[in-house]
């Protein structure tokens, strides 16, 4: 367990998994502490995943703000902190954009991001672009599983503290290891600021590092557009398609996405 002085001047803490490289894990939610990254399919087994609790998450202390452009300072924080020159960033969800807000500000102290399956919420919809109903019907309407989770998802459409019956149509399966995650007991924080600051085209132009978008093709919380919009973005980006994965793509194909993530890691930098 590691502890550092956030932006915000609070303490947070992470959790150090696994041998090798280190790659820095942030979370989504948003608000949502570290540790339902689990060890990512399996990828500590290769790699020392920092496993960061966010402000007010976890076992770190809260924060007047959570930005998540702010948050982005707390990353240049721990950089210092652990006196590395660049880092290798990850953010799932949420915390895709918290990395890229990151690389943003500092972009030669980064050397790889990894976005895997990031939140769509900054990017506008296509006019054509098909809604989640739309996509959770074409996708799971022939499952067993279907209509108890569509009829949860009609009743509270993702409300937390409402009946998750809906979850497997956010994970694109009804399996043990869905049912555990999905109901785990968590830290979390209700971050209501988080989208108060944006990021656009301009701001990811200086992100010239090699950027890996792992994006599941059953997930209704990125989409299948997302991924292609934030591509275009940023100058040097590849989208790695995980089949019949959804948001949450290491609990349901562990291999697949740990075979991505590693992957992603192994693209050259300037700093090699």
């Amino acid at each position: 367990m590691g502890v550092f002085r956030s932006a915000a001047g609070t303490e947070l803490h992470y959790e150090l998994r696994g041998d090798g490289p280190l790659l820095v894990c942030q979370p989504g939610g948003p608000g949502r502490p570290a540790g339902y990254l689990d060890d990512l399919g399996g990828l500590s087994r290769t790699r020392t995943l920092l496993l960061l609790d966010q402000r007010g998450t976890g076992l770190s202390d809260p924060a007047p703000s959570h930005v998540f452009t702010e948050l982005a300072d707390d990353l240049e924080r721990l950089r210092l902190d652990l006196g590395a020159d660049h880092l290798d960033l990850l953010g799932h969800s949420a915390g895709a954009w918290t990395v890229l807000a990151y690389a943003a500000k500092h972009p030669s102290r980064v050397s790889r991001l990894v976005l895997l399956t990031p939140s769509r919420i900054p990017i506008p919809m296509g006019a054509d672009e098909p809604n989640q109903d739309v996509l959770v019907k074409r996708w799971f309407a022939a499952e067993p599983w279907y209509p108890a989770a569509k009829a949860s998802w009609d009743k509270d459409n993702g409300d937390d503290d409402a009946d998750r019956g809906f979850m497997p149509l956010v994970y694109g399966a009804d399996t043990p290891a869905v049912r555990e995650h999905a109901q785990r007991p968590e830290s979390a924080n209700n971050y209501t600021d988080f989208w108060s600051d944006t990021l656009d085209p301009g701001d990811l132009a200086a992100v010239g590092v090699p950027v890996t978008i792992i994006a599941g093709d059953r997930d209704i919380v990125t989409g299948l557009a997302a991924p292609h919009v934030l591509a275009d973005w940023l100058p040097n980006a590849q989208i790695i398609w995980l089949p019949d994965a959804g948001h949450f793509p290491w609990v349901t194909s562990p291999a697949r996405t740990r075979d991505a993530i590693e992957a992603a890691l192994s693209r050259p930098t300037p700093h090699d």
